[in-house]
């Protein structure tokens, strides 16, 4: 669903002026800007759940951080950070109980960035979903491929199920994807706003910089996190 330029104003209540600065600034994504067609001649549009998610955020953010620091904040690219299972202890979005399958789906103890959001994602899921803990390592064991190739947040989650079996993928937000229509989509989640929300939340016990930091691998061991095979 998009929104015009003019409905987008009159909704949040911000000027012309304040939107195109925040383009600018890198606060809000060039590509969000849609030419459309119209009588006039051309017209606006934004991706209309994205656009007003990311101006509240700014609302009420832009009064505790510099233009400079949230647009790192609300940045796409991906922290250059690595999290381990103590890491994972401290996001509430994460259940302790389901670390260890996560760990068993992942193969590994030590975690990127991206791979956390998903992570985050899926335990919503299941939270309000009948998927089962077997269940959820499939889903983590058939994306784990293709996470080290995504360098940027700005994706889609796609949970469909067909009979109670579920399946996952992942897509650029602009891109256009057509699902076959036998399989029923659960849910949709944008990756940057779980980002934002685990930037923001935890930027005092991962002291998020938004730059380069060291990372160290460590061994996967299942029995450390006490997980049986399925």
């Amino acid at each position: 669903m998009f929104i015009t330029k003019k409905d987008l104003l009159n909704e949040t209540g911000i000027s012309y002026g304040q939107l195109y600065r925040w383009k600018r600034e890198g606060l809000i994504p060039e590509e969000w800007f849609i030419k459309k067609p119209s009588f006039t001649g051309q017209e606006t549009i934004f991706p209309k759940e994205q656009i007003l998610s990311r101006i509240t955020a700014i609302q009420e953010l832009k009064d505790k951080y510099s233009l400079e620091e949230l647009a790192k904040i609300l940045s796409p690219e991906i922290a250059e950070r690595y999290f381990t299972i103590e890491d994972l202890k401290i996001i509430e979005e994460i259940p302790n109980k389901l670390i260890p399958a996560f760990v068993q789906g992942y193969g590994k103890n030590n975690f990127s960035f991206i791979e956390v959001l998903i992570m985050i994602a899926l335990s919503d899921f299941k939270e309000n979903s009948d998927l089962t803990l077997g269940q959820l390592i499939d889903l983590v064991s058939g994306l784990k491929g293709y996470l080290p190739k995504i360098k940027s947040t700005g994706y889609i989650l796609i949970l469909f199920d067909q009979g109670k079996d579920y399946y996952a993928t992942v897509y650029e937000e602009q891109a256009q994807v057509y699902i076959d229509s036998r399989l029923k989509v659960e849910k949709e989640i944008y990756l940057n706003d779980l980002s934002n929300l685990l930037k923001l939340k935890y930027r005092k016990s991962f002291n998020f910089k938004f730059d380069q930091e060291e990372s160290s691998t460590l061994e996967f061991n299942q029995e450390e996190v006490g997980l049986d095979p399925v």
